[in-house]
């Protein structure tokens, strides 16, 4: 016989079912989707055979490089039309990044105030033919976070805040770092749409770095 306690849990599921199916929830996938590793994209077309090399960071900011290289890795594999493999070997095209400036505040802190603060990163990439070495794209990006350093209190420790706002930052680099690959990735996809790394192809470098060919806010050249 069934107890108590299994009749209530039985009911509370029902009750939810029909709430969400009057609600007009629906659970369910639509479309292709996102494809990595696999053979073409929604267009139809080839995705391009790329490797991307580790990053090179010329920052005094510690370990971005492993951060940024495994962030456009995976943004790479899913929006850019490439398909990223590590053989470098099995690969038309290379890709080499590098960190090119930092832009971070002095963390301080306030008893009263909150203070909005900001981080800029820029990345600049090539990618060369790999049995040539001919470069056939170039392009650089600027990523900017925006955070909120956390006030003091007369009881915490001043060191302790420090350390806490550093964690903000620390966070805040890693966002920046994500938007520049996906800045990247879709330049790297208009690149691709116009024949960029097609057989015979000339030469590309975007006038700046944002998606769609139109300029990210505050990047550089």
């Amino acid at each position: 016989m069934m107890s108590t306690y299994s009749r209530r849990i039985l009911l509370v599921v029902a009750g939810l079912s029909l709430l969400l199916s009057g609600c007009g929830y629906r659970f369910a996938v639509e479309g292709s989707g996102p494809r990595i590793g696999g053979g073409s994209v929604g267009d139809g077309r080839p995705l391009v055979q790329l490797a991307i090399r580790d990053f090179i960071n010329r920052t005094f900011q510690s370990d971005l490089e492993f951060k940024y290289t495994k962030y456009m890795r995976q943004e790479f594999a899913i929006s850019s039309g490439a398909k990223v493999l590590y053989e470098e070997g099995q690969a038309d095209f290379v890709m080499k990044g590098e960190i090119v400036s930092v832009n971070v505040p002095a963390l301080t802190f306030s008893t009263t105030v909150a203070r909005e603060s900001r981080v800029n990163v820029v990345v600049r990439v090539t990618v060369e033919d790999r049995k040539t070495g001919r470069i056939v794209w170039s392009d650089t990006a600027t990523g900017t976070a925006e955070y909120f350093l956390n006030q003091s209190s007369d009881t915490e420790p001043s060191q302790d805040q420090l350390q806490f706002n550093q964690v903000l930052q620390d966070r805040a680099l890693e966002q920046a770092g994500k938007d520049v690959a996906e800045i990247l990735a879709a330049d790297f996809w208009d690149a691709r749409d116009q024949g960029t790394f097609s057989p015979g192809s000339r030469p590309v470098t975007p006038s700046s770095s944002g998606a769609g060919g139109l300029p990210a806010k505050g990047a550089t050249s």
